[in-house]
């Protein structure tokens, strides 16, 4: 269910194609991984409203993923860190290069990747 769940609102924020005017987006890195020549991803943090983090993922310049809260977390709640947001955005741009859409993550991994502690 929260696989389902995290599944829908991944689609949804893949439809939105302009970030919300409503939080403030801060870029605290770029991640440039070749694909191939031709695809280039990018990794924006971003600040919501309560000073958590969250992250958007850019695909040759566009956004893809808006992601404003953790994955497979229930409730709304963002990283505690930008360091968190970033490490997971990064660990999404792996699933997807591996062909992976939406890059469905789940409680145990955001364990091992240690943004979270089960």
């Amino acid at each position: 269910m929260k696989t389902l769940s995290f599944c829908i609102v991944a689609l949804f924020l893949f439809a939105c194609s302009q970030p919300s005017s409503n939080s403030s987006t801060e870029e605290t890195s770029e991640n440039t991984n070749d694909v191939s020549s031709e695809e280039k991803f990018e990794v924006i943090t971003t600040v919501n409203p309560d000073q958590s983090f969250g992250y958007q993922i850019l695909k040759d310049g566009k956004l893809m993923i808006d992601q404003k809260n953790i994955p497979a977390i229930q409730g709304i709640q963002g990283f505690s860190s930008k360091k968190d947001a970033e490490t997971t955005a990064n660990f999404a741009i792996e699933k997807i290069k591996k062909g992976a859409f939406p890059p469905t993550i789940s409680v145990d991994e955001l364990d091992s990747l240690g943004v979270i502690e089960k």
